[in-house]
């Protein structure tokens, strides 16, 4: 069998190798030396849960010995899988004549200041910038230009790793200082920095194909991303553009003179682009698939196709390009990709993120640390320094849209019900709430018709079912009323657990029935009475206006969302 030789398929691009299968051939996989050997080690673990387990070979100490393995396997051609594979894929396809692009142009693939040259070269918009050795360099520069804000970055990176977003020279002189104590993605010193101008808009991405050097567009996502309060950038979350609008074939018309602007003949490229009223400028190329680890089934389900198998078109099949280019601009549905942002350093004992995710009626694939691990997270610096990726996909935009919103809230306000140190409920021993027995609650609320009263113990209750936490599973949804009075029981519950519990308790009331959360249990929940309503509002409950002056209980009607 024909051989594809497949460069760190890492992210996004462990994609390659059920496509490579699909389309007869068979996939290789060559490892770049790593400086940081557990991602190495983590990638693999995701190719043992492939169906279609592939070759792992690694690049080996020399370049010649590389070409040598490589040229072994005879592939048909070599791809880049992630950020890190460019030059090496380049190389080697350039030197065993296989399909690929020049690598006389290879700085103006992968370097910041080289790509922004090749764009000033070709006559169309670029950013300002200079690369600079020193902080005195840096505030000169800017200040030759009138730079109130700037931009200070690696000439090479992936995932905002080590970009900073300066509002004063202060900021410069600090991000420059910092980044010249650090390494880039290949784990050599950073001797030199970029400064550049600080453009203000909205951001996309732009994914092209090239064929031959001919292009066309892939898909289009626009970014939602975050300065943090040291001056990094990091992401909150990208959607997906279901059509373009107004404005947007500007933007596309400028991401493809870009392709030609450093040129490209061969494979994909994930560009990020400004636009601001001057119209769109290109942030950076990256010439290899989309990142955060997109499953190709889900980006099938937005566009009909995915990044990996459109690319492996550019070089096997040049008439499903042409066909794919004809194609008018559309999405199927609606997409969100939600980046987990970290508020600080934390030791997680507990991952209640796959208990809220999953209840949202859009989730597609939930990607966290294990449920039932401990883990520690940093606070959220960069792309790869985050709490897990929730995609999310539905056929209905409002669907989309409005899960995204509350995610995006719980994580703002309630950050301890995605992932939990402990801290959020340690203290709840003896809330010193007195409980109000479930006869008077109903009685006070006027609960009528098929009432469930779920309590830490079993007892008989006239006109209503109890259940405890053992027995939530044997009892049957439709309930007019339900009344969730757990109390005690709660303490010894990890926060995974506890939701699981009040989740799976929301579910017995039927369409239009109402839950009911008393005071003496809502008080053992994380952040109390509002923790309460945060699990109505992820599960679609409809929180109740409360009696003026009343905080006995939350109510909420299942309204069928």
């Amino acid at each position: 069998m024909r051989n594809i030789i497949i460069i760190d398929a890492f992210s996004t691009g462990y994609n390659y190798v059920e496509d490579v299968v699909r389309r007869g051939y068979n996939p290789i996989i060559m490892n770049t030396r790593q400086e940081k050997e557990s991602e190495v080690v983590g990638y693999r673990e995701i190719y043992k849960t492939l169906y279609h387990r592939p070759l792992i070979i690694d690049e080996q100490e020399s370049y010649e010995e590389t070409v040598k393995l490589a040229k072994s396997y005879d592939p048909v051609i070599i791809v880049p899988g992630s950020e890190t594979a460019v030059v090496l894929a380049t190389r080697l396809a350039y030197d065993l004549g296989l399909p690929g692009n020049d690598v006389k142009y290879l700085d103006a693939m992968t370097k910041k200041d080289a790509m922004h040259n090749a764009l000033k070269d070709a006559g169309i918009r670029y950013i300002h910038g200079e690369m600079v050795s020193s902080v005195e360099e840096a505030l000169s520069f800017c200040r030759d230009n009138g730079f109130e804000t700037a931009v200070v970055k690696p000439t090479q990176s992936a995932g905002s790793q080590g970009i900073f977003l300066c509002d004063n020279m202060d900021e410069v002189s600090h991000a420059v200082s910092a980044l010249l104590t650090m390494k880039d993605i290949y784990g050599r010193p950073i001797e030199k920095v970029l400064v550049q101008e600080r453009i203000f808009g909205t951001e996309y991405i732009v994914n092209t194909m090239s064929c031959k050097g001919v292009h066309r567009l892939n898909s289009v996502f626009r970014y939602k991303k975050e300065k943090t309060p040291e001056g990094g950038y990091i992401y909150d979350y990208c959607e997906s553009i279901d059509s373009l609008e107004p404005g947007h074939n500007r933007l596309v018309e400028y991401a493809l003179k870009v392709a030609d602007a450093i040129h490209y003949r061969y494979g994909s490229i994930h560009g990020e682009y400004m636009v601001d009223q001057k119209g769109p400028v290109l942030i950076e190329v990256n010439c290899r698939p989309m990142g955060a680890t997109m499953p190709g089934e889900f980006l099938d389900m937005i566009t009909g196709q995915h990044e990996t198998d459109s690319s492996l078109d550019c070089y096997l099949d040049p008439e499903k390009f042409r066909i794919d280019a004809a194609k008018p601009y559309r999405h199927f549905r609606k997409s969100y990709v939600k980046i987990v942002i970290v508020p600080k350093d934390m030791e997680v004992d507990d991952h209640p993120i796959w208990e809220v995710a999953k209840r949202l009626r859009s989730t597609y694939k939930i990607a966290a640390g294990d449920p039932d691990g401990v883990r520690y997270y940093p606070k959220t610096r960069d792309l790869e320094s985050n709490g897990g990726v929730i995609y999310m996909v539905h056929d209905d935009k409002e669907v989309v849209e409005s899960d995204i919103k509350i995610l995006r809230q719980v994580e703002r306000e309630y950050f301890e019900l995605l992932l939990n140190d402990g801290t959020s409920r340690r203290w709840v021993k003896d809330t010193g709430v007195k409980p109000v027995s479930p006869e008077d609650i109903i009685k006070e609320y006027g609960c009528c018709g098929a009432i469930l009263v779920a309590a830490d113990e079993y007892r008989e209750i006239e006109g209503a079912q109890c259940i405890t936490p053992d027995s939530v599973g044997d009892a049957h949804k439709g309930f007019d009323y339900v009344v969730i009075g757990y109390g005690e029981s709660l303490l010894q519950m990890r926060e995974t657990d506890c939701l699981k519990l009040i989740f799976d308790t929301m579910d017995l009331a039927r369409q239009g029935g109402k839950v009911i959360i008393p005071k003496s249990t809502y008080s053992y929940l994380s952040y109390g009475r509002e923790g309460a309503e945060s699990l109505m509002y992820i599960k679609g409950l409809m929180v109740e206006v409360p009696v003026t002056g009343d905080d006995r209980w939350v109510a909420g009607t299942d309204v069928g969302l």
